[in-house]
């Protein structure tokens, strides 16, 4: 790939797999995503395939819980209490 292709590759948002979950309820992936210049956080946990779809038997997948605009969860009211903080991950 050329250098030009690779600037051109907008980066578009960061998705974080949790592996130490302060809770068994906690999100197993969390992060952020830009589409048409607006921030969406999210949340999604981990799963495995049952066979009966698109995935064979026990292919792990993720299916998104939560997703919502940044402005709406930063200004306070129910979502502000559940705001996701990528400070509070550890490496």
């Amino acid at each position: 790939m050329s250098e030009e292709q690779k600037k051109e590759r907008p980066q578009l948002g960061l998705a974080i797999p949790v592996t130490n979950k302060a809770k068994a309820s906690s999100y197993d992936l969390k992060g952020n995503i830009m589409i048409d210049g607006k921030s969406y956080r999210f949340g999604a946990y981990k799963a495995q395939a049952k066979g009966n779809g698109k995935l064979a038997a026990g292919q792990e997948y993720y299916y998104f819980h939560r997703v919502e605009a940044m402005d709406a969860a930063t200004t306070g009211g129910p979502a502000a209490a559940t705001d996701f903080n990528p400070a509070e991950l550890e490496a």
